[in-house]
């Protein structure tokens, strides 16, 4: 059997999303120092504790005190042998009354943490990720998850792109002024106006568009809109079938576009949205944030790689609190057991590499300038 580890680190590793900066643009952590994070059996929520309106779609406590801590740094990106780590820019309802300003911080605190990190870079073109892997040293791109930070201004795209914005998606799953995302309302609508008019300036620009949390109308419209390949950075194709996850019986179905809010089989609707995706040159993260263990990720994977082919499939983690991570995959850093498990069923070096990172590089040098 071929050694894993080698193939690992032969490997461009291009993780498609993390929320990581989040506790770090509100000074829980830095991106330098490996963050550990209390027991969540022995710890105690700050007093009063969050209610659950408080707290992100009902995750436990600790998770939402936490976040990604634990989870994403710069010492366990390179334990992991991640080259490039996409950060997204999220915005917490709480925040939109200053969201350029929460935006800002957060670009702000990647800025920082490359400026006082040696061997840490942000990523700007596709030419940056295979001199850093060259170089064996690590990077980031920013991406937004969601519009929210601009406003109704949509000219402060540019300004983002000049900050290192590379991808970005038009929602989370709330509705904003450019589109419906995928909880918005019992009838999700598609692209407002200033969401085509987004559409038409991330092309221009050279931002790849990634596709998560928005409504299935703005799903297709996109697709219809861009003339460039996009990404789902952060879905499953199985919809977490074997997860254990809470019933919310009147919700609409997100599908693959959110977290899916019970277990169930892949329906029969997302195998055309996969196979769009894969005719658009696009690419699939495969999450693992809710996935039960390592195998539930790599049978999401397989799936994938069924319906889609293998030059359209790659990483895409999201993990988001210790207690919502699969075993064997608890953090970023165990990149590698995926590596090994593929190896062990027999998956070809050429699947391998393409899904750990070749495939969204080719996505970034179809789309990015330069």
């Amino acid at each position: 059997m071929r050694d894993p580890l080698e193939l690992h680190r032969q490997a461009i590793v291009i993780d498609g999303h993390s929320d990581i900066l989040m506790p770090v643009a509100d000074g829980k952590m830095r991106l330098g120092d490996r963050t550990e994070v209390p027991d969540p059996a022995s710890w105690q929520p700050p007093t009063p504790p969050l209610t659950d309106a408080e707290t992100h779609f009902g995750f436990p406590h600790h998770a939402e005190f936490f976040g990604s801590m634990g989870q994403y740094d710069i010492p366990r990106w390179r334990e992991g042998g991640v080259t490039t780590q996409v950060c997204a820019i999220y915005l917490d309802d709480s925040q939109l009354d200053w969201a350029l300003k929460r935006g800002l911080e957060m670009a702000y605190a990647l800025h920082h943490a490359v400026e006082t990190n040696p061997g840490f870079e942000l990523v700007t073109t596709a030419a940056d990720i295979r001199r850093l892997k060259a170089e064996d040293k690590t990077g980031a791109i920013l991406s937004f998850e969601g519009f929210e930070p601009l406003g109704a201004q949509l000219n402060f795209l540019d300004l983002y792109y000049k900050l290192g914005l590379r991808i970005a998606s038009l929602t989370h799953v709330r509705r904003n002024l450019y589109a419906d995302g995928c909880y918005a309302a019992a009838q999700i609508g598609g692209l407002s106006p200033l969401g085509r008019q987004a559409v038409e300036r991330m092309n221009s620009l050279g931002i790849v568009i990634d596709l998560v949390h928005i409504g299935w109308p703005g799903f297709w419209e996109v697709l219809d809109l861009t003339t460039a390949p996009v990404i789902l950075s952060h879905s499953t194709s199985t919809q977490f079938a074997r997860a254990n996850l809470s019933s919310h019986e009147n919700d609409p179905e997100p599908g693959l576009l959110g977290k899916a809010p019970r277990p169930r089989l892949i329906p029969q609707r997302d195998r055309p949205m996969l196979e769009t995706l894969a005719n658009n040159g696009g690419v699939l993260g495969i999450i693992w944030f809710y996935q039960k263990d390592l195998d539930d990720v790599i049978a999401d994977l397989e799936t994938a790689l069924d319906i889609m082919g293998d030059d359209h499939i790659g990483l895409g983690s999201d993990l988001y609190g210790v207690q919502l991570a699969p075993k064997g995959l608890e953090d970023i850093s165990k990149v590698p057991a995926i590596t090994r498990k593929l190896v062990e069923r027999g998956h070809s070096d050429e699947m391998t590499l393409k899904f750990l990172g070749g495939n969204y590089l080719r996505v970034f040098e179809q789309v990015w300038k330069g």
